[in-house]
């Protein structure tokens, strides 16, 4: 769980093929236009689009806020985007945000948002989940995770990903 007092968890919404390369651990940087106001120690990765079921989650290394010029100096060859997407997804931005991929834990089976509770939304741009229902995922994956393998939990998710499309 939140490794200090006041630090959270955030659920982001991901368009599935990034969200598949973060947990293939293929993409290190998940890049944002809007920072978090509280510190935020694990990111709830929820696949959108017609995905539309979590993932699993990752452990944050870092968060940078900088300039986009500063931002694709640092995590460009990481961040998992062409550069031309880099620049369209930032072309009014003064500021922008990466937010590192730490650990990454993945699910067998991707669930949807209301397992983790019945009243949880789809947010824009990012939510801060309750504590409860970080627990919750994490209880889930511990008795999911018993007969997989991390090879598996790729499969997994990049069949699910891919199906959706």
């Amino acid at each position: 769980m939140a490794s200090s007092p006041g630090a959270r968890v955030a659920l982001l919404p991901i368009r599935p093929r990034f969200a598949r390369s973060i947990m293939a651990g293929e993409k290190k940087v998940e890049f944002r236009k809007v920072r978090f106001r509280e510190e935020v120690t694990h990111i709830v990765v929820y696949a959108s689009g017609s995905v539309r079921r979590v993932l699993g989650y990752f452990r944050v290394a870092h968060i940078d806020h900088a300039p986009p010029s500063r931002l694709w100096a640092m995590h460009g060859r990481t961040g998992g985007l062409a550069e031309d997407e880099f620049w369209a997804y930032y072309r009014s931005a003064r500021y922008g945000v990466a937010i590192g991929v730490g650990e990454v834990r993945t699910l067998n089976e991707p669930l949807p948002l209301s397992t983790l509770g019945e009243n949880l939304t789809v947010p824009q741009s990012f939510a801060y989940l309750a504590d409860e229902a970080f627990e919750k995922l994490q209880e889930l994956m511990a008795a999911d995770k018993a007969p997989g393998s991390r090879k598996t939990d790729e499969e997994k998710t990049a069949r699910t990903c891919r199906s959706a499309h």
